[in-house]
């Protein structure tokens, strides 16, 4: 009987080693972390730039106001509101009869002029000869010179009136300084226009002014020569490469804002008036090391990447720079070309083993 009681104790604490080691095992199974599955990137460089938006308006940097150099009756209009004209067409004509029969006046007076000088020129010599004769007095010689040279003196008056008078001619018809389109038209036929009245109002297409309005808050990183992207709605697939022209500070107790100024050529289909998206570059790093910012993750030991080796993520501590299109500049910490979590990162732990799926 005592064997038999032995026997079956030393047969139990058989049984409860083995049960042990069995939860033992069951344990070491249990505390084995399962692999977490993720997908993988190479750290790889790129140029980033800082782009600072705004929605601005195209103006037209040349919109003369044509006025009238003479007064006179307009005859004739050769160009209406909306219509496209080159440089030195004629908008509209004035009646030259005035001018005309000016000028004839001016021509006639500047030849009895001359007549009158010729006369008096041969006067003076005269005179010059009877002085040196002793038959007449240097008194009336210098009187005749001083006559003679009046008569030059009008004569030469005559001919710049001569001159204006060809000028009014050609200024009676109103021509255009600049390329561009007629925006309004003031006048008709059979009005009487003074000098100074307003006919025309021009805008000049071919060179543009885009005004960009920016906050004060960034008047330390606006400066000019920035390269710019330009977009305008009228054209949505163009963009145009500028600079930044000027920087106007509009800073007042009502108003504060920055003005950046970029002159540009008109692309083709742009006009004065529409609406345009500017973006200046403000800043730009070249060949810096990019992650996407899912592989970016804050840990308690800072910002972190997680490379993986073996089907291990092993924690590099980075430090991180601009920010752009999703990607995440890496200043320390990580080299191009290094193997790191994407998506999945925010799961993963120093040490943890990972999937990787394969493609």
């Amino acid at each position: 009987m005592f064997r038999q009681v032995v026997g079956l104790m030393a047969c139990m604490a058989a049984i409860a080693v083995t049960l042990q080691h069995a939860r033992s095992e069951d344990a070491k199974a249990d505390l084995a972390a399962p692999a977490t599955p993720i997908t993988i990137i190479a750290a790889k460089t790129a140029n980033i730039e800082v782009l600072e938006a705004s929605v601005g308006q195209l103006e037209a940097t040349t919109a003369p106001m044509i006025a009238a150099e003479v007064g006179g009756r307009i005859s004739g209009i050769h160009a209406d509101e909306g219509q496209e004209v080159e440089i030195g067409q004629v908008l509209a004509s004035m009646d030259k009869t005035d001018f005309i029969l000016s000028k004839e006046l001016m021509d006639a007076d500047i030849r009895r002029l001359q007549a009158l000088s010729r006369g008096q020129e041969l006067k003076v010599g005269r005179l010059r000869t009877l002085v040196q004769k002793k038959s007449a007095t240097q008194a009336a010689l210098d009187d005749a010179q001083a006559e003679f040279d009046a008569l030059r003196a009008e004569t030469v008056s005559a001919q710049i009136r001569l001159k204006q008078a060809d000028r009014n001619i050609v200024k009676s018809e109103i021509v255009s300084p600049v390329s561009g389109r007629v925006d309004d038209r003031t006048i008709s036929v059979g009005d009487y226009v003074q000098i100074g009245m307003p006919l025309f109002h021009l805008t000049s297409r071919e060179y543009l002014k885009v005004r960009l309005p920016y906050p004060e808050s960034l008047g330390g990183v606006l400066r000019k020569g920035l390269p710019v992207r330009l977009v305008s709605p009228i054209a949505p697939d163009l963009t145009v490469e500028g600079e930044v022209t000027e920087i106007r500070s509009l800073i007042t107790s009502e108003n504060r804002a920055i003005h950046v100024i970029v002159d540009v050529r008109n692309p083709g289909p742009w006009e004065p008036g529409a609406s345009v998206t500017g973006k200046v570059q403000v800043a730009r790093r070249e060949n810096a090391v990019v992650v996407p910012q899912s592989s970016v993750v804050l840990r308690p030991a800072g910002t972190v990447v997680y490379m993986i080796k073996d089907k291990v993520a092993k924690q590099l501590v980075v430090r991180t720079g601009l920010r752009q299109d999703g990607q995440v500049e890496i200043l320390s910490g990580l080299a191009a070309g290094q193997v790191v979590a994407m998506d999945g990162a925010g799961f993963l732990t120093d040490g943890a083993p990972v999937m990787v799926p394969q493609p």
